[in-house]
């Protein structure tokens, strides 16, 4: 998918909640300071697939995330929008 698209791998990475960019940044962080512990502890294959996670959140919430006031923004349906 490209960013043109405004959709990730996943489907549309939009949500009211990660509006704020606090909140995106958090998870980032977050997502990228686990990946360092667990290189420090020692678990190479932990810190590669946490390491990994970290970077597709840093693409997805913070390079291709389309605020709310973007025309062309997609978010996912709502539980009872889509008779699931």
């Amino acid at each position: 998918m490209t960013r043109k698209e405004g959709k990730t791998v996943l489907g549309p990475a939009e949500h009211p909640w990660l509006d704020p960019l606090w909140r995106r940044i958090v998870l980032v962080v977050f997502c990228g300071g686990w990946a360092v512990m667990e290189y420090a502890l020692g678990n190479s294959g932990w810190a590669i697939f946490v390491g990994a996670v970290a970077l597709y959140a840093a693409w997805s919430y913070l390079y291709a995330y389309k605020g709310p006031e973007d025309p062309t923004r997609q978010t996912r349906p709502r539980m009872d929008e889509d008779g699931g």
